[in-house]
């Protein structure tokens, strides 16, 4: 018989994504399958020992490095912010690389074409 739960009651997957080291400390975006067709959700994980820091509210979307950053900070985690040098997007320096002195972050900017001038 099939799962008679009620649409977006059950995770049916997680998916851990790349970890990042903020302080020393390692940090990923877990996202959430959820059953159903109700979307995902993600949160933001200490990988050490598996603490989810978004427990209050999921993000709805794979969050930016700006909505990470904040998150970090609620919990009182100093998460570097810089402007990337292309976009103007504030990206977080624990993901983001080291360009012709600047900083291009990596969800946004950062490319084939740029991999093959570090």
């Amino acid at each position: 018989m099939g799962n008679s739960s009620r649409p977006g009651s059950i995770v049916i997957r997680e998916i851990g994504h790349a970890p990042f080291t903020v302080l020393g400390e390692q940090y990923a975006v877990l996202e959430l399958v959820w059953n159903g067709d109700v979307g995902r959700s993600f949160d933001l994980v200490r990988v050490s020992d598996n603490t989810v820091l978004t427990e209050d509210e999921s993000f709805d979307s794979y969050p930016t490095d700006e909505q990470i950053a904040d998150t970090l900070a609620e919990h009182d985690i100093d998460a570097e912010v810089a402007s990337c040098m292309f976009c103007r997007q504030n990206v977080l320096l624990a993901t983001a690389h080291r360009h012709t002195g600047g900083w291009i972050g990596d969800a946004c900017c950062w490319d084939e074409r740029l991999r093959s001038t570090q």
